[in-house]
């Protein structure tokens, strides 16, 4: 076993639901029960991992499915970069990842440290809070709609406790 990667195991990639009223279906694994009694679940029900699944890197989060168990998301291009689908058996290698740290893109860097008040609220936020807002961010495919969205960062930040949701019902609220 990798010293980098001390935890392993086999299983099927399968399809899970999530949601009451509407159900999304993702590709999953399931962390089997004996491993999952040697993780700090109790502490971290997200419990973030880096690792790999059929020798494609990932980072990604142990989630909680309701009924005690807990899946890992098999993302589309760890599916086609391993050459796998689903009801395939395949390993994914992991380590628990520091549960505090948050990928942050330069631009909202460079944005909060113009802005004192948002960087005061920024430092406040919770690390799943943070990395929402990042990633809202981080996911912008063109550079000017990642300014836009450092933009929409900073008054969700500033105005809305860092709620999008709440930024997103007021922005639609505005005429325009």
């Amino acid at each position: 076993m990798s010293e980098i990667y001390p935890h392993r195991f086999e299983a099927e990639i399968e399809k899970f639901g999530v949601g009451k009223a509407r159900k999304i279906w993702y590709n999953v694994l399931m962390l089997p029960g004996a491993l999952a009694a040697d993780l700090p679940l109790r502490k971290y029900p997200r419990l973030r991992v880096e690792g790999e699944i059929a020798d494609v890197p990932i980072s990604n989060a142990f989630m909680p499915t309701g009924d005690g168990r807990h899946y890992v998301i098999v993302a589309p291009n760890v599916l086609k970069d391993g050459g796998v689908g689903l009801g395939d058996r395949v390993e994914m290698r992991f380590a628990v990842a520091d549960q505090d740290h948050v990928d942050v893109p330069g631009a909202l860097v460079a944005a909060l440290g113009a802005d004192a008040g948002a960087s005061r609220n920024w430092q406040a936020l919770t690390p799943g809070k943070k990395r929402m807002l990042a990633q809202h961010v981080a996911s912008a495919k063109t550079p000017g709609t990642q300014a836009k969205r450092v933009g929409e960062a900073l008054e969700a930040l500033v105005f809305f406790k860092a709620d999008l949701r709440l930024w997103r019902k007021a922005r639609a609220a505005r005429p325009d």
